[in-house]
């Protein structure tokens, strides 16, 4: 029952994500929350915390204004007020050039008193790097950016 009402939540959220709604997508982020984007690109993110979250995501969302996410395998351990949270995601849309784009990550959360306190994002960079690249040709300077800090 636990594991449902965790996956509803994680659910909520990517769906939130997917209308561009930020502020319902970082209500429950706790102020010292870290983000870790791995990769070398204008979307890495190693150990962001605050507001340098809420960066990224605007980042994210303007590289990719169109985004559908499918759960693929979801996992959560731990009392209620420790939760671990593990998911294998696709993501499928449209790059700010309109191309498509299709891409899979791993996502690890830490949830601690229902607040979210780690989270670790482990996308296909190789993918990532490629559609990176279209948008810089296409003339998307951001796509190119130095990661957020």
């Amino acid at each position: 029952m636990l594991n449902h009402l965790v996956r509803r939540n994680y659910t909520a959220a990517l769906r939130a994500l997917e209308r561009g709604d930020l502020d319902t997508l970082l209500k429950n982020v706790d102020p010292a929350c870290e983000l870790t984007f791995v990769g070398e690109s204008a979307l890495s993110a190693p150990r962001l915390v605050g507001g340098n979250i809420r960066a990224w995501f605007e980042r994210y969302v303007r590289l990719i204004p169109e985004r559908r996410f499918e759960i693929m395998r979801f996992a959560s351990a731990g009392p209620l007020w420790r939760r671990e949270v593990a998911a294998h995601v696709v993501v499928r849309g449209r790059l700010a050039d309109g191309s498509l784009y299709d891409n899979q990550f791993a996502h690890f959360l830490s949830v601690h008193k229902g607040r979210i306190v780690s989270d670790l994002v482990l996308e296909d960079t190789q993918r990532w790097a490629g559609a990176s690249d279209r948008l810089a040709v296409a003339g998307i300077e951001e796509a190119s950016a130095s990661p957020i800090r």
